[in-house]
Parts: C-alpha cells; sequence; structure tokens
C-alpha cells in the first residue's frame, strides 16, 4: 500500500515537471494553425460553418470608378493565370452538388476572404471576373459613389431590386462588406468586357433534384406524431441556414423544389404505408389531419419580422409555420403520395388549398375550374377536415394558383404577389446598358 502511494506521488510529480519546465525551440516545433497547413498556392474560406480551400487568386486594385480604371482591373487579370482559381471553385461547386444562387454565394465568400482589407471596388470587380468565367451573364454597373454587381435571375425575386434590360430582369448586389448603401436613382452602365456581355447564362434559384452536400452543425431529430400518423426524420443544421436567406420566390418554386431528394424520400416512404389502404378522401383526411396538428403556428412577422416561405424540409427543421408553408407541405404530400392535382388557393393573408378527387364523392366547400371541381383543404382550420372553409371566407373569391412542375424561365402568377408587394423595380436607368 505504501509503495502504491509512493508511485503515485512520484508519478504525478513527472506530469507536473513536463507541464512546468519549458521546452527548447529544437525539441518540439510549434503547433500549426490550419491555415498554415495550406499550401501558399491555395487558401482557406468559410462557407455556411465548412472551411473550403481553393486556389488562391493574385489580387488587383482597381484605383477608381472610372470606366478606364476599372477596364485596366479587368484586363489586369485577364493577364494573370486565373483558369485554376476558377477551375477550383467549380470544382468545389461541383463537389457539394450546389446550384446557381450557392455558386454566387461560394464566390462571394471567397472573394470577401481572400480582399477582406481590400476596398469594395476590388471586391465587386473580381467577383465579377471570376463569375463571367464561371459562365453567367453577369454585369456591372455603378452609381455615383458605389460599384455594383447586375445578376440576372430567371425566376421573379421578392425583396431586392432590380433592372430589365435584354429581356431579363438584373438584380442589384453591392458589395457585401459595403456598411451603408446610398439611395438609388442612376445607374450607369460600366462593363469592360464588352465582347462577353450576354454570352452567360442566367442564374437560377431552383433545386434540380441534385443532393447539397454541404453538412455542418448538427442533425436535427424531428419526430412527429398526430395519433394516426407517425414520423421521424433528421434535419441538418448547416443546410437549414444556408436556405434560412433564400431569395424569397414565387409559391409554386416551393411545392416542386427537391433541396434534399433523400430527405424527401425518407418522409414520403415513412407516410406511404401508413396511408395505403385508405381511400382518397380518407388519406387525404389523414394527411391533413397530420399537418393540421404535428406544427405549432406562428406568423412569419412573429417569427422572421418579414415574409419567410418554407421549402419542405424547413417544416420539419422548426418548431411553427404558418399558412402558405403548410399549405405547400400539403400540397406537396398530396401530388407525392396520392397523385391528385393540387391547386393554391389564396383568400386576403391566408392560404390553403384545392384539390380535384377522382376516386371518392367530394362534399363541402369548393369551387370549379374548366369544368373540374376542387374541395378546399385548409392545413391550417385546426380540426377541419377537407371540404372546410374557413367560415370567414367561405363568400369570398378566392385566387387559384395552378400547381405544376417548375422550369426556369416560367412566368408564373404568385399568389402571394398582392399581399408582399416586394417587387422593387429601379425607376431610372439608362437604355445603353443593352449595349455594354
Amino acid at each position: 500500500m505504501e509503495l502504491n502511494r509512493i508511485y503515485r506521488w512520484l508519478s504525478l510529480c513527472c506530469m507536473v515537471w513536463l507541464f512546468v519546465v519549458p521546452v527548447s525551440a529544437g525539441d518540439v516545433a510549434p503547433p500549426k494553425s490550419i491555415d498554415l497547413l495550406v499550401p501558399e498556392t491555395e487558401m482557406s474560406f468559410p462557407f455556411y460553418g465548412n472551411r473550403l480551400w481553393a486556389v488562391k487568386s493574385k489580387s488587383v486594385k482597381v484605383k477608381s470608378l472610372s470606366e478606364y480604371d476599372i477596364a485596366e482591373a479587368w484586363h489586369g487579370y485577364k493577364k494573370k493565370d486565373m483558369a485554376a482559381v476558377v477551375s477550383s471553385l467549380r470544382s468545389l461547386s461541383d463537389e457539394m452538388g450546389l446550384n446557381d444562387w450557392f455558386v454566387f454565394e461560394l464566390v462571394r465568400n471567397y472573394v470577401n476572404t481572400l480582399l477582406k482589407t481590400g476596398s469594395p471596388l476590388d471586391r465587386v470587380v473580381l467577383e465579377h471576373y471570376l463569375l463571367v468565367n464561371m459562365g453567367y451573364d453577369v454585369r456591372l454597373a455603378r452609381t455615383e459613389r458605389q460599384l455594383l454587381l447586375l445578376v440576372p435571375i430567371q425566376q421573379p425575386v421578392y425583396e431586392h431590386e432590380f433592372v430589365r434590360a435584354d429581356g431579363k430582369e438584373f438584380y442589384l448586389f453591392f458589395d457585401d462588406l459595403e456598411s451603408t448603401q446610398e439611395k438609388l436613382s442612376v445607374i450607369m452602365p460600366c462593363d469592360p468586357s464588352k465582347e462577353d456581355v450576354g454570352k452567360g447564362q442566367s442564374f437560377s434559384l431552383l433545386f434540380e433534384g441534385s443532393p447539397l452536400k454541404v453538412r455542418s452543425g448538427e442533425d436535427r431529430i424531428c419526430e412527429l406524431d398526430d395519433g394516426k400518423i407517425s414520423l421521424a426524420c433528421t434535419v441538418n443544421e448547416g443546410v437549414m441556414e444556408m436556405l434560412r436567406n433564400y431569395p424569397t420566390m414565387d409559391i409554386h418554386n416551393y411545392v416542386t423544389s427537391v433541396v434534399m431528394p433523400q430527405f424527401q424520400d425518407t418522409i414520403l416512404g415513412q407516410l406511404k404505408p401508413q396511408i395505403e389502404d385508405m381511400t382518397q378522401c380518407d388519406a387525404a383526411n389523414a394527411l391533413l389531419h397530420f399537418v393540421q396538428y404535428v406544427f405549432g403556428y406562428k406568423s412569419d412577422n412573429d417569427s422572421y419580422g418579414h415574409e419567410k416561405i418554407y421549402f419542405i424540409e424547413e417544416n420539419f427543421y422548426y418548431d411553427n409555420n404558418d399558412c402558405e408553408d403548410r399549405s405547400i407541405l400539403y400540397a406537396f404530400l398530396v401530388r407525392s403520395l396520392l397523385g391528385l392535382d393540387v391547386q393554391i388557393v389564396q383568400y386576403p393573408d391566408h392560404e390553403c388549398t384545392g384539390v380535384r378527387f377522382t376516386d371518392c364523392m367530394t362534399y363541402g366547400n369548393g369551387y370549379y375550374v374548366d369544368g373540374n371541381f376542387y374541395l378546399i383543404c385548409d392545413p391550417s382550420y385546426v380540426g377541419a377536415s377537407i371540404g372546410k372553409c374557413m367560415p370567414e371566407f367561405r363568400a369570398v373569391e378566392p385566387r387559384i394558383y395552378v400547381v405544376k412542375e417548375s422550369t426556369a424561365g416560367d412566368d408564373h402568377y404568385s399568389p402571394l404577389q398582392p399581399r408582399l408587394e416586394k417587387r422593387f423595380r429601379v425607376p431610372s436607368i439608362p437604355q445603353n446598358l443593352v449595349n455594354l
């Protein structure tokens, strides 16, 4: 026993000696940070909780807002070997399954890290150069004090200023690190790459079914049960953060979007056997009550202070949703599981769905479109079955929106548009923008 105590005492002394006796520089090399391990030809930068590595670009200083100085800087990049930089960013995009919008964010994060101490002019010009060389029809413009990107997006975007030119809508993006933004009046076109203008593609905000392979943070376990239907799934925190501030689109894009194909297959795979022996009406009722009861209700204004429309996956991450989120989710479930025609129905400050049943008798509140009867199914009218419309809307003529598969460039009317009123077109821009 005494020997054991002596042994423990000697061991403790040795441990203390290791921590307090200085080690000479020749004995142990100092620990290296992650960035020190990156080759000089590469750089690391953050992207939604991940640390990515790409070929490091050489920077070019932009002297002023004059077209001459901007053109000089832009062509300065042409003289450098930028192909490796563009290729490394494109490879990252492919590896992570990024759509056009996240490619745009990838490039901006890269440039903001590389030129963090540079000027807004420096960052915008490099962003423009990289995006053009990645195949996009991005253009440059300027106000009296700032340079900005004109980004063509195929889908109408809300809450963002835009101009029209060449039959496209170009959305205005200022430098991310610029703290102030002047009031816009006149935007002057300024593009040093006239030979490249119009050759690139527009950005699409759609998710085409390629899974986002960006993961960070924790996976949230979601377990939902209304007493008749149950569902369990996991949703990645990092992916939800990517979608948190996604540009607001027309509502049909959310019904048909597939952000995480495997996730959608998982929830559909669990729900299908629970309703497969039911009639259409019984299954639609079961799904309706499931959506009504398993989520808490909270308006976007209370949750975010502005309109925020959920993709299918986001409903399973947050504790609350609202009427258009529930309508989008219910429409997705009915289309996917029952194969029925579903429409989004809009009343003043409220959305629900209309479903055209084919194998069961339907009675209740509804409407006709082209001779077909659609039964009101309201995922926010808690306790109501199919065919029950909220009393205050029964005498109100709704706006009807047809849900179909989205294609880039579709010109759809959004039932949310009258409520959102978030299409901001810049009123004055020289017509010669089309001749950049």
